[in-house]
């Protein structure tokens, strides 16, 4: 068995941007908020360093949100309901606030999810035998 990053290529930034929207979109569509992370981590798969790993989540779970935002404020109440919210701290039509809060909240969730998929990657990485049979290479 070969190391992860032996076994899935680096694919560009732009091609995993679209895959952690993907990844994004779908475990969003489960539910479950906290699965952001996992988003991240798999989208952190398709780079090799941290900085670009974070860019990556943030960006690729912000996008994500915001486009299920937008669908959500065309096809249903979603501006109603977030100016309901925003209502109760006496801020009446500021319901867009609301929403570029949960934007950037889950945009760090994959952000930091990136983060520690590329570092758990990097530590499984080390405890890998590699594909060389345990000679040298130059």
């Amino acid at each position: 068995m070969g190391k992860i990053d032996d076994t899935i290529p680096e694919i560009g930034f732009l091609p995993a941007l679209v895959i952690t929207i993907v990844f994004g979109i779908a475990l969003q569509l489960a539910g479950n908020w906290i699965l952001m992370l996992i988003a991240g981590a798999l989208g952190a798969l398709f780079v090799r360093r941290i900085r670009k790993a974070f860019l990556l989540g943030f960006l690729g779970i912000g996008i994500a949100w915001g486009l299920l935002f937008a669908y959500l404020s065309i096809t249903a109440q979603a501006m109603a309901v977030a100016n309901m919210f925003i209502g109760l701290l006496g801020l009446e039509g500021l319901g867009f606030i609301v929403i570029v809060i949960s934007i950037l909240i889950g945009a760090l969730l994959g952000g930091f999810g990136a983060m520690l998929g590329r570092a758990l990657y990097e530590l499984i990485d080390e405890f890998l035998p590699s594909g060389t049979g345990g000679e040298q290479t130059s």
